[in-house]
């Protein structure tokens, strides 16, 4: 009303309220687990309000157009223009910035407004603009797939016998090299399931012979590495960020088995600063083996040790190893093909059978055969740190024809008043009694 009147008002564009928001953010910044935010999600908030402010800059007003001016529908055409200013598509197609990543950018977009705009009184609640939600196709979904038992067979085999030796199946066309059969030895004319060739990985003798540079060496270490994460993934169900966090002290024995089960299963412990959901649990799984093999191969000096860490530098193992790794893995299992513009900088697959494979697949495939093995659902959660509800609603599929065993056990026999049998427990047969 003062606005029409002519009156002076105090006002806030939206530059300033992106200034004054990021300001609040940076304060939230803490090395605390759970307590604010990370450096790495400011950077995200950060870049998010970087596209909020492009998008008011193109024919928008720009950021110095004052909030209470902004009509509620200022952000109907946000998804489009984001889907303009860029062409690029991701390994299945499907072109960016993808509805998740939008929908994010919405929620730090609310945010802003509601805690400065509307906060400190500069609109009222009946003028904050509409925040819409990107939809994901129907035909497309984005789920993480998990491994058949096919297909993880012929990824772990292919991994153990070729891709941490440095060894290859494949040419540098893409076809197989072939078997040929043993010329000396004790298994002179038998077949090997050796390939014809061994190339060096690195340096001036890269795909020349068996002579391997020092980085060469320190790279099979990696893949031997990477291949021990893999089986302990597969075996454990631990979430892959949870992995790259953990460090010697966090393995302990189970006191409560035999001596010959102890050198099978072990106890991890997950502290909450190393989950999704911020939660301590601890957890069991036949990897102690796969551990001693890692210890051995890596020499950790104490117990604050990572145990997937770059042997060069003693740091963490970066993204792009974990990530180009198991890329090499599928390429040379079969399961995945090497894509048009791939390169040793930016590696890019196209899985054969179309899923998407990744880290997280092995915790997906863990959980499915865990209760394909009859394993209770109660046991699969607490050991993977999830909800028996995103299980039931993502895993588990009730089958009444076979639930019959299980519904039965511990239950005693008694005849009913009708004749028939009545299976029931001691304290139901007690009180019946």
């Amino acid at each position: 009303t003062r606005t029409d009147r002519g009156e002076a008002i105090k006002v806030l564009t939206l530059g300033e309220m992106v200034r004054r928001f990021l300001e609040r953010e940076e304060r939230r910044i803490s090395n605390r687990p759970h307590e604010g935010i990370t450096p790495a999600r400011f950077r995200l908030i950060r870049n998010q309000c970087r596209h909020f402010l492009d998008y008011c800059t193109d024919g928008r007003g720009g950021p110095k157009k004052q909030v209470h001016l902004v009509r509620r529908g200022f952000l109907d055409a946000y998804q489009h223009w984001r889907e303009e200013q860029t062409s690029a598509m991701d390994k299945q197609g499907r072109k960016f910035p993808r509805p998740t990543t939008l929908n994010g950018e919405y929620s730090t977009i609310k945010r802003m407004w509601k805690e400065v705009a509307l906060a400190e009184g500069f609109i009222t609640r009946d003028q904050l603009p509409e925040i819409p939600y990107a939809k994901s196709p129907k035909d497309q979904s984005y789920r993480r797939s998990s491994f058949s038992v096919e297909e993880w067979v012929q990824l772990e085999k292919a991994a153990r016998t070729y891709w941490i030796e440095g060894n290859t199946r494949y040419d540098k066309k893409g076809n197989l090299l072939g078997y040929h059969q043993i010329s000396r030895g004790p298994d002179k004319g038998k077949e090997s399931d050796r390939p014809l060739t061994r190339n060096s990985l690195y340096g001036v003798n890269k795909g020349k012979g068996t002579k391997r540079s020092p980085r060469a060496k320190q790279q099979q270490v990696h893949r031997q590495m990477l291949y021990l994460a893999m089986r302990i993934s597969m075996e454990s169900g631990i979430r892959i960020g949870s992995l790259r966090k953990m460090r010697w002290g966090h393995i302990s024995e189970n006191k409560t088995l035999s001596k010959e089960e102890q050198q099978i299963w072990c106890l991890v412990e997950v502290p909450a600063e190393n989950t999704k959901t911020g939660r301590w649990y601890q957890l069991s799984a036949p990897i102690a083996r796969h551990l001693e093999k890692l210890r051995k191969l890596t020499h950790p000096k104490s117990k604050q040790d990572l145990l997937f860490r770059n042997q060069s530098t003693g740091k963490a193992l970066s993204d792009r190893i974990w990530r180009d790794g198991l890329q090499e893995m599928l390429v040379e299992s079969g399961l995945a093909t090497w894509a048009e513009g791939d390169s040793n900088d930016l590696r890019k697959t196209d899985i054969t059978s179309g899923k998407n494979l990744t880290w997280y697949s092995f915790r997906h495939t863990w959980i499915t055969f865990a209760l394909e093995r009859g394993v209770p659902i109660a046991t699969v959660c607490n050991n993977c740190d999830t909800s028996i509800q995103y299980v039931q609603e993502h895993y588990f599929h009730y089958d009444a024809k076979r639930a019959t065993d299980a519904l039965a056990t511990g239950r005693g026999q008694l005849k009913g008043a009708t004749g028939c049998e009545i299976h029931t427990s001691r304290t139901h047969r007690a009180l019946i009694t």
